[in-house]
């Protein structure tokens, strides 16, 4: 059964990459996610729609 994300979560690509934040989960059953790309001192924010097999829930202590 697919992992179920909610608004907020920080998560991770299986694959590796950026801890992105979920910011909606579409009705096709992507969750669209949010994170910044850093190229020296500039920060670029990027999105894009992920499958939540491709997802995992990154562990941050609070």
């Amino acid at each position: 059964m697919p992992n179920s994300f909610k608004t907020g979560d920080v998560v991770r690509l299986k694959s590796g990459g950026p801890e992105m934040t979920v910011s909606d989960g579409a009705a096709s059953g992507t969750y669209l996610c949010h994170w910044f790309n850093r190229e020296g001192d500039v920060w670029t924010p990027q999105h894009a729609g992920f499958k939540p097999d491709q997802l995992v829930v990154v562990d941050q202590p609070r």
